[in-house]
């Protein structure tokens, strides 16, 4: 090869090069909008957050029992009661309710009998629930 060939090869990769660069500092000078399209929110309720097993009480509101455990008691309407981690005394008072025991040696207790007591890990005794899941 003599010395012009080799040097409008080198020329031609420079071009190629300044070109390649031009290109992609373009592209990352553009700037997309946010469109939002994957932040979709809804309003979960009550119902929406009940097991399976209690899908045929309508529940209205939520009742969580203290962290620490203890006596745990659910409002006259259709509660979905969650008991804690520790022992804890639930009463499900009025209403249909789906009462879900946490960890710990939980006491269930219904009312009216029209109630869905389902049991956690330990050993828990169920009173007055119309359905039991152990």
């Amino acid at each position: 090869m003599n010395y012009r060939t080799i040097l409008r090869l080198a020329y031609t990769i420079l071009a190629g090069l300044i070109l390649f660069s031009i290109f992609f500092a373009i592209a990352a000078n553009n700037i997309v909008p946010v469109t939002y399209l994957t932040d979709q929110s809804s309003i979960l309720t009550a119902n929406d957050l009940k097991p399976a097993a209690c899908s045929a009480i309508i529940v209205t509101t939520i009742v969580y029992c203290p962290a620490g455990g203890g006596n745990c008691d659910g409002t006259t309407a259709n509660d979905l009661i969650l008991g804690s981690p520790s022992v804890d005394t639930i009463q499900g008072k009025g209403g249909a309710d789906c009462i879900v025991a946490g960890d710990g040696n939980d006491d269930l207790t219904g009312s009216q009998s029209r109630d869905i007591c389902i049991g956690g890990p330990g050993t828990d005794t169920f009173k007055k629930c119309e359905t039991i899941i152990q």
